[in-house]
């Protein structure tokens, strides 16, 4: 978006970049030839599109929201006449007075746009959704709606987004003008196959509430698209790996501080502060080995342990009543309990137990370091330092844990399925757990040596 000094010769001869479908130029004192000259206004713009419209737009902040209006076109406003609108539209809004407050789009008042739906749909609907869900509603289709940050640094302020938000690009038209073809061009802009298929879902969404609420009466424009396959890698482990794996974290060894004796000067006071680090290190590996400890032996998901609280827990029953899980559906009723209760093996009392003495006066079991009120929000270091240990593959993440549990608990180990499924919250779908089957394949390897002897190689 260019800026520079609008003059009515300006006006006349501007045109759109033939790769865009509109361009933006603001005034600016700056002109063409490099002069500097006064007059120029703030938030006055002139916009032209692929077809050849102008018009004279003001960009202003109203009620902590960015709203921009067009003014008129050039054949009925000057440049001089333009700048003076602004400046009395700006001197109502320093007075607290919206400036549009008394205007009535007739055409606008009986037709139902994108930024109307988007709105409401966030209003009615994803505002009461968790806070990564509003943020993927914000970046992919209505960035308008996220609240102005509270906070005063200014970190993230500067980073610039490789692709426009849908009400961005069509929120001023017509909901039952947009066609599958308008979708399509929205989707192109992303070339991640998972950024691609994130924007579908929230989009057609948003488009199936409008016309569950009968808000507007149409076909979904993204019913003729289909999501993108996805190919992701798969983690397979060897039995060697998983014991590897719990080795390191049912008995962890930590390597010991050196001690400072014989040392004086520099030479103390580095190795003070090394000393220092590696017991920061040791007490954060301590906190991940009962972290995967936990996740290992309940075959919990990484969330529903982050939130877990001590009063969840009834370490003389050796019960855990999980909370914040995705609940078992096994009727049609309208209620579903507020948690529900599992039994957990001794060793997990153990490390609640050890988590409790670090973290005497908080609530959660695994609290934030910088906030106790808040869950711990990841592992990332002593995560990358676990993976480097002897056996432990590169692609171990933590969910991988519960993958390995259910995939040992499913091979020959004389527990039924259902009651696998039941443990781990698939809401009674076997099927989900049976997917956790196929990551294991060492187990199977006897039924090839039993196919090899039958067929005599």
């Amino acid at each position: 978006m260019p800026k520079l000094y609008l003059t009515d010769t300006f006006v006349r001869s501007a045109r759109c970049p033939a790769d865009k479908y509109q361009e933006l130029f603001w005034d600016h004192p700056k002109g063409l030839d490099g002069q500097v000259r006064q007059g120029a206004t703030n938030g006055l713009g002139l916009r032209v599109t692929a077809q050849g419209a102008k018009a004279f737009v003001h960009v202003y902040r109203f009620d902590g929201k960015r709203r921009r209006v067009a003014l008129g076109a050039p054949g009925t406003l000057n440049v001089g006449s333009a700048r003076l609108l602004v400046q009395q539209r700006e001197n109502q809004i320093r007075a607290g007075e919206d400036p549009d407050a008394a205007k009535v789009d007739y055409h606008q008042k009986h037709t139902t746009l994108v930024s109307d739906i988007a709105e409401r749909y966030w209003r009615d609907h994803i505002s009461k959704k968790s806070a990564k869900y509003q943020n993927q509603y914000w970046r992919y289709i209505c960035a308008a709606a996220r609240p102005t940050p509270t906070h005063n640094n200014r970190r993230g302020r500067n980073k610039r987004c490789a692709y426009a938000d849908f009400g961005s690009m069509y929120g001023q038209r017509s909901v039952t003008a947009i066609k599958p073809t308008d979708v399509a061009n929205f989707l192109d802009q992303f070339e991640a196959a998972g950024s691609w298929n994130t924007a579908y879902r929230h989009l057609k969404a948003m488009f199936n509430w409008a016309i569950r609420m009968q808000i507007i009466d149409m076909r979904n424009p993204c019913d003729p698209i289909r999501q993108k396959t996805v190919l992701r890698q798969r983690r397979d482990y060897t039995p060697a790996q998983i014991k590897a794996i719990a080795r390191h974290i049912f008995a962890p060894v930590f390597d010991a501080p050196p001690p400072l004796d014989g040392l004086t000067g520099d030479a103390k006071r580095e190795q003070a502060l090394a000393n220092g680090r590696l017991t920061q290190q040791n007490a954060q590996m301590e906190e991940l080995c009962h972290f995967m400890g936990i996740l290992f032996l309940t075959m919990a998901r990484p969330n529903e342990l982050r939130h877990a609280e001590f009063a969840h827990f009834d370490l003389d029953q050796l019960i855990w009543h999980k909370h914040h899980t995705k609940g078992i559906k096994l009727s049609r009723a309208v209620y579903e309990y507020a948690y529900r209760s599992v039994p957990i093996h001794p060793k997990v009392a153990e490390l609640v137990r050890r988590q409790r003495s670090r973290w005497p006066n908080a609530a959660l079991v695994f609290p934030s370091h910088a906030d106790p009120t808040q869950p711990r929000d990841n592992f990332r270091k002593p995560l990358a330092r676990f993976k480097q240990l002897d056996g432990v593959p590169e692609h171990f993440q933590l969910y991988d844990l519960k993958r390995i549990a259910i995939s040992l608990m499913l091979v020959g180990q004389g527990v039924r399925r259902e009651d696998v499924s039941h443990y781990v919250d698939h809401k009674g779908n076997l099927e989900t757990t049976m997917i956790y089957d196929l990551g294991f394949v060492d187990p199977m390897r006897p039924v090839t040596d039993k196919l090899g002897q039958l067929l005599g190689v």
